[in-house]
């Protein structure tokens, strides 16, 4: 072992640096990594989530939930983890079927990313997510309303009624926070107005979302964790084990 880590303070900073980058912390491989007992990883993250740095889970540590940016800057950032959450989906979308697509950076490169589906149906409230999909030779609907400033998203009465009128197979939602006990969450209440019927209107609901919302309870809640049926995520099993334990099916990236 490096005598540096010998230091709380040194491990504490490197840490609290990986949580800073989005990383999870893994309580086991951070041991090892770093040739410590468990029980003094567990006390490094006890301190950093006294400073606010993350927030414990069982199995080691999140990062602190950041408000995001507005979506504008989201799309033109580079997203790496979005990518590839994507690229993992992208079997579950097959020709013929009714999809609908929430809004957000993962589910926009989702829809570049998708070929050509001349037989099936998207349906949307994202104009960003609908221009990919009609880009791709895919049918798609609009659904209307006034547009999130957060999401970017179509919400409000019209939008829920337009959504519950369509019978879909599939929902691909996003996530503003996953937590095993709370389930699946949004913080604006209109967004999370909108995912509920997108889900209450489709037959089977996939959540697509990285490490850092898991754990995390949302303000409004979308539905509960045994009411949707998969998890994408490039969350490690330490990290999903709660969520797992709810029954719900996890595809690890």
């Amino acid at each position: 072992m490096d005598p540096i880590l010998n230091s709380p303070e040194a491990r504490q900073g490197i840490l609290k640096t990986r949580a800073a980058s989005g990383a999870p912390l893994v309580l086991v491989r951070l041991a090892e990594e770093f040739g410590v007992s468990a029980d003094t990883i567990r006390r490094d993250l006890l301190a950093l989530e006294a400073e606010g740095a993350v927030q414990r889970v069982r199995g080691g540590a999140l990062p602190v939930s950041r408000p995001a940016p507005p979506l504008r800057e989201r799309l033109q950032a580079s997203q790496e983890v979005a990518d590839r959450i994507a690229d993992a989906a992208l079997d579950l979308v097959r020709d013929g079927m009714v999809v609908m697509f929430d809004g957000g950076t993962t589910l926009a490169r989702l829809a570049r990313a998708l070929p050509p589906l001349p037989r099936a149906l998207a349906v949307t409230p994202s104009p960003v997510v609908a221009t990919e999909l009609l880009a791709r030779g895919t049918e798609t609907i609009l659904i209307g309303g006034r547009l999130s400033a957060f999401g970017g998203i179509s919400v409000g009465h019209e939008a829920v009624a337009a959504i519950s009128d369509i019978a879909a197979d599939l929902c691909l939602l996003g996530a503003c926070g996953l937590d095993a006990a709370f389930g699946l969450g949004g913080d604006d209440a209109d967004e999370a107005a909108v995912s509920r019927a997108m889900r209450a209107a489709s037959n089977r609901a996939v959540v697509l979302t990285g490490a850092a919302k898991l754990g995390r309870r949302a303000r409004h809640r979308v539905c509960r964790c045994d009411e949707l049926d998969l998890l994408v995520t490039d969350a490690p099993p330490e990290i999903t084990a709660p969520i797992a334990e709810t029954g719900l099916e996890i595809r690890h990236v």
